[in-house]
């Protein structure tokens, strides 16, 4: 697993790519800020409390990451940051941390883009089984967010109804946006910059590897890079 562009028609077997309509999958379970009491916050921490077991693109530490390169698009660490280039229209990439994967855990980096559309997206895989079986929690250059489920068949079920502005998520270039997510058991609770944007609960995956992604849809041409990865909690 690493680096993927999902195609809807073909696949390769590391390069992949993924068509922004299919971003819209069957909407699923939700549970959004307002439609049920969140796991209280003391619970959800304990779930992945304790010292970091992994830290990411900090000083002398970048990892084993998957870095590839084609016509659609690159990675490359950089500075110590990963550093992920999507150059056509209508796909998303991602790159996979190998060797480790996680149950109960709370991961958190920091997200900028660099250049490229507003609507250009950055995000976390998490718990996935496979190129094809994930989570995906993602924000936008202007202020959305997304939560969805890529299933074993090639659709998306969406655990948020669409995708949500949220005041939390800093927009434009070369600004910070730090990601957390924490997942125990079949709640995961996401924040931007500290703040809350929504808890949904799912059962499918229950532990997994991690990747970092950007996407596009009409435009192309989008840079994105990560820094400051952390996450605590429980590997396998």
């Amino acid at each position: 697993m690493g680096l993927g562009y999902l195609s809807l028609t073909t696949y390769k077997s590391r390069l992949r790519k993924l068509a922004a309509a299919q971003l819209c999958g069957t909407i699923a379970l939700l549970v959004a800020c307002g439609c049920r009491p969140l796991l209280p916050e003391d619970q959800a921490t304990n779930a992945a409390a304790g010292s970091p077991i992994l830290e990411e693109f900090v000083p002398g530490s970048t990892g084993n990451w998957i870095l590839e390169q084609d016509d659609l698009g690159s990675t490359a660490i950089i500075n110590e940051e990963l550093v992920i280039t999507v150059a056509s229209p209508n796909t998303m990439q991602f790159s996979t941390l190998e060797g480790a994967s996680f149950s109960d855990f709370a991961l958190e980096v920091d997200a900028f883009q660099r250049s490229g559309p507003p609507e250009g997206s950055s995000g976390i895989l998490f718990r996935m089984q496979d190129n094809n079986q994930f989570y995906r929690f993602e924000i936008t250059g202007n202020g959305l967010f997304m939560v969805e489920r890529r299933n074993s068949d090639g659709t998306w079920t969406r655990l948020v109804p669409d995708w949500t502005p949220s005041t939390a998520i800093n927009q434009g270039l070369n600004v910070s946006n730090r990601l957390k997510v924490i997942a125990a058991g079949s709640t995961m609770t996401f924040y931007a910059n500290d703040i809350l944007l929504t808890q949904v609960t799912d059962g499918a995956y229950s532990e997994g590897t991690v990747a970092l992604d950007a996407g596009t849809f009409g435009g192309s041409n989008l840079q994105v890079s990560f820094d400051n990865l952390s996450i605590s909690g429980h590997s396998q």
